[in-house]
């Protein structure tokens, strides 16, 4: 488990990312404002994350061009709808990249991350996705990068906190329509028996399911001590009422996907004792004290003044792909896409997140430590003591 004695910044922090440098060519020496793109989904499915991630993007933006830009410049983000629909995500991307964008911070919706890459790819334009799919960076992408934990780190997580809690045999559930619930499931399956977990019942449902009886019943007769979730968005949040109300004594655990109010607040007291991983972000004032708890705070209150409720998840992911950006163009001297992919692949930066540690070999930059347990208390991510302890050890 790594340590992390961060002699980084604050945020307000990265807004020495602010300070003046140099730079020379045609887009990376202007003195006009550095444009980024950016894909959300503010209709469809996610929309509530894709909201949110756009809240996250323009409060970053505004705090570092309040501090002086980068590079001497101001940025400037343009936003795009992907529909939560991967081919209008092509769409949305193809026309932020006719515009000559700098860099794309991308959709929520991993299906849509996965759609554009290989575009992003071949426009050689570093793409930052606020999605958690790792195939996204898994093979490694030269130009694709991410900010939330990939669901593989969830997983393991879980997996670890599963086998302190001796909860040896389970249940799961997953969205077979979408990519990061495939995902995170699969990469649980590999995982378990290295903690020594069994998966003795594995049940799918798609995205609009509304009835989850069958699930129920075929968990309930399976000898499992509790059921792990793997979903995004409206289905998390009915299987939960349902789960509630269906006599089932056991743990229901959720990934982080359903770490943030939106879940809580729909599912309401249905959600109390819910187990959820989160991103370190989502358990900010509860963290112990360190430079990370100061860095999620700086962001987390501004937003909270601004919007009337703690930061979503989703927030924190558009607000960090604008700061890793912003550090990368700091980095690179100038705001050329090939340069800022450069300086993305060698760079460590903290963020609210926690302190990303992107390599060539590495694009995700996020690990397993960078991952909370955590259990809804008056609809609140309360961390567990099993996770209250490893944060300790890992936070300075």
């Amino acid at each position: 488990m790594r340590t992390r004695t961060h002699t980084v910044l604050l945020p307000v922090l990265m807004l020495v990312l602010a300070a003046c440098g140099g730079g020379s060519g045609s887009q990376e020496a202007g003195s006009g404002p550095i444009v980024l793109g950016q894909i959300a989904s503010l209709t469809g499915n996610y929309t509530p994350l894709g909201t949110n991630d756009q809240k996250g993007a323009a409060q970053a933006v505004d705090e570092i061009n309040a501090a002086g830009g980068v590079l001497g410049r101001q940025l400037q983000i343009v936003v795009r709808d992907d529909k939560t629909q991967p081919d209008q995500a092509v769409i949305a991307f193809n026309d932020l990249a006719g515009q000559e964008v700098a860099a794309v911070i991308g959709s929520p919706f991993s299906n849509s991350s996965l759609a554009v890459i290989p575009i992003a790819e071949r426009n050689q334009i570093p793409y930052v996705s606020t999605a958690a799919a790792d195939e996204q960076v898994e093979p490694v992408r030269e130009y694709a990068f991410m900010t939330p934990p990939t669901a593989g780190a969830a997983a393991e997580q879980l997996l670890k906190y599963f086998q302190a809690s001796g909860m040896t045999k389970m249940a799961v559930a997953y969205d077979t329509k979408s990519a990061f619930a495939k995902t995170g499931w699969t990469k649980q399956k590999q995982m378990a028996a290295r903690y020594g977990i069994t998966f003795v019942a594995e049940e799918t449902f798609e995205t609009g399911t509304g009835n989850f009886s069958p699930v129920f019943t075929h968990v309930r007769d399976s000898g499992a001590q509790g059921l792990m979730v793997w979903a995004t968005g409206a289905p998390a949040v009915i299987l939960t009422k349902q789960f509630a109300a269906s006599g089932l004594k056991m743990p229901l655990v959720m990934s982080h996907a359903e770490g943030t109010p939106l879940y809580t607040q729909p599912a309401g007291p249905a959600a109390e004792g819910v187990v959820v991983a989160a991103s370190l972000a989502v358990i900010g004032p509860r963290l112990p004290d360190s430079k990370q708890k100061q860095v999620v705070l700086a962001m987390a209150e501004p937003f909270q003044k601004k919007n009337g409720l703690y930061p979503p998840q989703f927030a924190f992911d558009g607000y960090g792909a604008v700061q890793l950006i912003a550090a990368a163009i700091k980095q690179a001297g100038n705001a050329n896409p090939q340069d800022i992919q450069r300086a993305l692949s060698n760079l460590t930066l903290l963020t609210p997140e926690g302190e990303y540690r992107y390599t060539p070999q590495d694009h995700a930059g996020l690990g397993v430590d960078d991952v909370a347990i955590t259990v809804v208390r008056g609809g609140e991510f309360v961390p567990t003591d099993w996770s209250q302890q490893q944060l300790a050890n890992t936070l300075k």
